[in-house]
């Protein structure tokens, strides 16, 4: 049984590594504008090697064929970061399960991503279980050494280019133009 000492330290640990998952989520959204696009070449590059920043120098990725396949160290990652799929995103990374122990951590979270593809500018949910390794670093700080997705279903949206929208008039212009009734186009 851990003394409470013990039990500080896990919770903390916790704690530093969600605000690790947030940062790499945020950062992955970052490289792309509110308009759908990728950021520009010097921005995007710099945005990815932050993000890259959140994983040890030897990190293992395992994303899968259509997500960087397999890829070891963080300047492989940043490659990858800098080339993604996507033209925009915003990742939600949620229900953490996160063992600690000691300098070493585990977890699994479950993934709600929206994206549009850089390709056809299509809108995706997609939907994954990520499986992760975390080390804890000489100076304190968590970092990712392992991330490997599990179980990654991707949704299409129909509607053609950007159909992303932030209104419910939007969404009722999109089905106009894409001649579906508005009701099956908006949900309550």
């Amino acid at each position: 049984m851990m003394n409470m000492e013990q039990r500080l330290a896990a919770l903390e640990a916790a704690e530093a590594i969600r605000q690790l998952k947030a940062r790499y989520a945020s950062l992955a959204d970052q490289k792309y504008t509110a308009s759908y696009q990728r950021q520009p070449a010097v921005r995007m590059h710099k945005i990815a090697r932050a993000q890259a920043a959140c994983f040890t120098e030897d990190a293992v990725w395992e994303g899968g064929a259509e997500f960087g396949s397999s890829l070891v160290g963080r300047e492989a990652l940043a490659e990858w970061f800098n080339r993604s799929p996507w033209c925009y995103a915003l990742h939600y990374y949620g229900s953490p399960e996160i063992t600690v122990d000691g300098d070493s951590a585990s977890a699994h979270w479950r993934l709600w991503q929206v994206a549009l593809r850089e390709e056809t500018k299509q809108a995706v949910l997609l939907g994954a279980l990520t499986y992760e390794e975390y080390a804890r670093q000489q100076d304190g700080n968590w970092l990712c050494s392992r991330m490997r997705f599990d179980q990654t279903q991707m949704l299409p949206m129909a509607g053609g280019p950007f159909p992303l929208v932030t209104s419910f008039e939007q969404i009722n212009d999109a089905a106009r133009r894409a001649s579906l009734p508005i009701n099956q186009a908006s949900t309550s």
